[in-house]
């Protein structure tokens, strides 16, 4: 089944909180590099959301969606939310290929924003090796993958040889289980797959490398990883790496983000009382009228700026 036949992506908190952080690390990033007649290329699906930020906040209008499912691509087609979106039918192997040749996308720096459904396997890195090798300069590479622990073996040290099988000696032979079991597993996930992307520029020996700048964890129901950086052009490699490594540089998460569910009320009530100088608290939130525990007090606290706002419109 199509994973846009089981999720909606648009109503997800946590995604819609990572997302947010994502553009805007790369807003920042139009500031400092030449991202003039940025290209868009992802995974659209049915619901576009991503490529609506694009537009909107990224002032992107050239777009380009790939869609692998026969009847996906007819519903992408009919949905696509802009005249400059085009569809490609076919998975990314074969269209990646197709767009490094094409003319109109030639010299221009791309946002690549590989959002899989699925684990890191070898399609995956496949996509990323062709994008580094291929990819114009200043473009941007991010991809999100599963981190859940199940995906990659039955047990953690089948887990840490299945990333040695896929991402070669940059996993050492020693890496202990608990480093591929629960919620270190995202973790592992996102600094081995950061290495790998950077072993891949300094392999080919791309002038500016590659620049880690995006590394946000989280979770709605499957825990999931979003990766990325910088392919910049030789001379700015330093102004890329400074952009991503100020203090309040969004697009690097602490821990992963796991967003409560809460309804309208609950949402404006506790937005009300924010930003403040002391803490949120369990009690503070009883006095309210309703209750959370900490880590999803916490959570808001963290991301009230970037929450998102749903509603259903009965007419």
């Amino acid at each position: 089944m199509p994973s846009f036949d089981a999720i909606n992506y648009s109503l997800r908190p946590s995604k819609s909180i990572q997302r947010q952080l994502v553009f805007d690390g790369v807003r920042l990033l139009q500031d400092r590099l030449d991202l003039e007649g940025l290209v868009y290329v992802g995974f659209g699906s049915i619901w576009f959301t991503d490529f609506v930020l694009a537009h909107k906040i990224l002032r992107i209008d050239d777009m380009v969606s790939i869609e692998g499912d026969d009847i996906g691509y007819s519903r992408a087609v009919f949905n696509a939310p802009y005249a400059t979106v085009r569809v490609e039918h076919g998975l990314s192997a074969a269209i990646l290929p197709k767009l490094f040749i094409n003319t109109s996308l030639a010299g221009r720096p791309w946002m690549m924003w590989l959002d899989y459904d699925y684990d890191l396997n070898e399609s995956v890195r496949g996509d990323v090796r062709s994008l580094i090798e291929n990819a114009p300069t200043n473009s941007i590479l991010i991809i999100t993958i599963n981190g859940s622990e199940q995906k990659y073996g039955t047990k953690p040290q089948e887990r840490c040889e299945r990333l040695r099988n896929l991402l070669g000696a940059l996993v050492p032979d020693d890496l202990p289980a608990t480093a591929c079991k629960g919620e270190q597993m995202q973790e592992t996930l996102a600094d081995f797959g950061l290495s790998f992307m950077k072993s891949i520029a300094a392999d080919i020996a791309r002038p500016g490398g590659f620049i880690p700048a995006f590394r946000v964890l989280y979770k709605d129901s499957a825990p999931m990883v979003t990766i990325g950086g910088v392919l910049p052009a030789k001379g700015a490699a330093r102004a890329a790496t400074e952009a991503a490594n100020v203090d309040n540089w969004p697009a690097w998460t602490k821990k992963a983000i796991k967003a409560p569910h809460l309804t309208m009320r609950e949402a404006a009530v506790l937005q009300s009382r924010l930003p403040c100088t002391t803490k949120l608290t369990r009690t503070t939130i009883k006095e309210l009228g309703f209750d959370l525990d900490e880590n999803q007090i916490e959570a808001f606290e963290t991301y009230y700026r970037q929450y998102p706002a749903f509603a259903q419109i009965v007419a």
